[in-house]
């Protein structure tokens, strides 16, 4: 493997002049520079990452906290929006998941910040506001998503998740739909959660109709809890027309414990997602459902996490994003 030295003897130059080229801590002569390059091409000399990261005090690394890297493809999603734009600025992530846990959450931060992360980009939801504000304020730059924490609104890229429902539980009730199940997540002090409801509550509310807690089923927010939380609903045996679904995953589960019972959708039964994953246009029906950007989102927050870094003026900048109805077959008007 080639060394520094190796470079500086074939390039003809000093080994300081060598690390000057490759830090680009001070001019360099143009024919010095020409030299030097054609030599670490020549011998496929690779640069000593940690090395740099002394001389710049860059690691050109960010950091990112994602909740589950196993949790279906929401995270992929934030993550091929977050990579394209790190890797067009020449530098490299490193992730690690927090499993909206706050012990592990509290860990993979400290262990990002440990590997002299440039910058972060936090998908926290069981850390404290406080606590986040005060990582804010040190001396990494930090960006957070899909959250917003008070003082450090500059710092978030969000989606309105409440106006998120309201769309698509408004979307039910244009189709004539009065009787509205919701399956949603059982962790009721999860923002997203809590919010989704309000957007639920909201939506009847201006509809001039009572939230029936019956038609509220609770579970863990995937596949398998939206299965448990339409089995619990329908145990209850109060009719309902549609079901909105905290997101995706839940709704896949709840429409295959309604197909093993008999029903059809959407003839007997209508159904909404939230965040549109990519197996939402393949199932059948086609799913209706209300689109996440958070590939996007993802991009986003690199981007503004880049320009802290450089300190550049984020003016310009989107940090709040909408959700858009993604209208497919799994909706029908009420008779």
């Amino acid at each position: 493997m080639a060394t520094i030295k190796d470079v500086s003897r074939m390039a003809n130059v000093s080994i300081s002049t060598v690390s000057r080229v490759i830090n680009s801590t001070a001019q360099v002569a143009p024919e010095k520079k020409v030299a030097v390059l054609a030599a670490m091409k020549e011998l496929n000399f690779r640069p000593n990452s940690f090395a740099q990261a002394l001389v710049s005090k860059r690691s050109n690394c960010v950091g990112v906290l994602v909740g589950d890297l196993c949790g279906g493809p929401f995270f992929a999603q934030m993550m091929r929006g977050i990579e394209t734009v790190v890797d067009r600025a020449d530098k490299f992530t490193i992730v690690m998941s927090g499993n909206h846990d706050e012990v592990r959450e509290r860990h993979a931060i400290q262990a990002l910040l440990q590997r002299q992360c440039d910058a972060l980009i936090l998908h926290s939801k069981a850390l404290p506001d406080e606590e986040l504000s005060e990582l804010a304020a040190g001396s990494t730059p930090v960006v957070f998503i899909n959250r917003q924490v008070p003082g450090a609104e500059d710092r978030c890229v969000w989606l309105d998740n409440q106006a998120g429902i309201t769309t698509a539980c408004q979307h039910l009730l244009d189709a004539g739909h009065h009787q509205i199940a919701f399956v949603t997540s059982d962790d009721e002090e999860f923002v997203d959660g809590q919010q989704r409801m309000a957007g639920y509550t909201h939506a009847l509310a201006r509809a001039g109709i009572e939230v029936n807690p019956a038609l509220i089923g609770r579970a863990f927010a995937d596949e398998n809890g939206g299965y448990v939380a339409m089995t619990a609903l329908l145990a209850r045996g109060v009719p309902f027309s549609a079901v909105l679904g905290f997101n995706d995953a839940m709704v896949a589960g709840a429409i295959s414990c309604l197909l093993e019972r008999g029903y059809k959708i959407p003839q007997q039964v209508s159904v909404v997602g939230f965040d549109d994953i990519p197996y939402a246009r393949y199932i059948y029906p086609k799913l209706t459902t209300v689109r996440y950007p958070i590939e996007a989102m993802g991009g986003r927050a690199a981007e503004l996490a880049l320009r802290l870094l450089d300190h550049k003026p984020a003016e310009g900048l989107t940090l709040k994003f909408e959700a858009e109805l993604v209208a497919r077959e799994s909706v029908t008007e009420m008779a």
